[in-house]
């Protein structure tokens, strides 16, 4: 969540709230289309890719 502004300008606000929007979706992206998964698992999917790394899969 934003809670503070610490961005001196407008332009790294606008990023900040831009990346924070972006990674959920790209997550969801990846699980509907490569995984073939309910879009809305995001905590399953942060696990899974996690234990892969762990794994050392690819």
């Amino acid at each position: 969540m934003i809670r503070r502004n610490y961005a001196k300008l407008f332009q790294g606000f606008k990023t900040r709230v831009l990346s924070k929007i972006t990674a959920p979706t790209l997550i969801q992206f990846i699980n509907k289309f490569d995984f073939n998964m309910p879009i809305n698992n995001l905590k399953a999917a942060i696990t899974r890719l996690a234990q892969q790394e762990n794994r050392g899969l690819p």
